[in-house]
């Protein structure tokens, strides 16, 4: 595929997911290589970079279209509810919980925490800050809980290595 052709390809599936697209997946569906992608979106970053009031960031093990953050204000005049995710002091707890020991099952959040979980997790769930990814191998194969992808979003992390460990958090008190 022509590079111009490969640029537009790209253009349009990361405009059109709203959310972070894998390398894998943006090379199976261009029917390329993960190095040309890797390529081809590095050369779309250096033209957006001045251009434009987007942007294309790396997003967990993929990328996405994202606004400038210098724009905020327009958009939230557009979009006034758009701007406020508020964490309850739970939330921000079960969240924690679950970016550290991920994969993590209710069960353990609710040993760890000592009060029942679902409510919480049912509103990270709803908010896409977590999601459920496979089964532990244990009797009755609970269902484990992740940190989704719109969590780096949200909170301006490129990925889990972004993440200050459980240790150097506590070196810091």
């Amino acid at each position: 595929m022509e590079t111009n052709e490969l640029k537009k390809v790209i253009e349009v599936l990361l405009f059109i997911s709203g959310k972070s697209v894998s390398k894998e997946k943006l090379a199976e569906i261009a029917g390329v290589s993960r190095a040309q992608i890797e390529e081809t979106v590095t050369a779309l970053k250096q033209e957006w970079n001045s251009n434009h009031g987007f942007f294309i960031e790396n997003i967990g093990a993929g990328f996405q279209i994202s606004t400038r953050p210098e724009y905020s204000g327009y958009i939230l005049k557009l979009f006034p509810w758009k701007g406020s995710l508020k964490l309850s002091p739970a939330s921000a707890e079960v969240l924690s919980i679950v970016l550290y020991k991920q994969p993590i099952t209710k069960a353990e959040i609710n040993a760890i925490r000592g009060v029942d979980s679902q409510g919480v997790i049912s509103n990270l769930l709803k908010n896409s800050l977590i999601k459920y990814g496979g089964h532990k191998k244990t009797p009755g194969q609970p269902r484990l809980l992740r940190i989704n992808d719109t969590f780096y979003h949200v909170f301006g992390i490129k990925d889990s290595a972004d993440v200050p460990s459980w240790e150097e958090l506590g070196e810091e008190q």
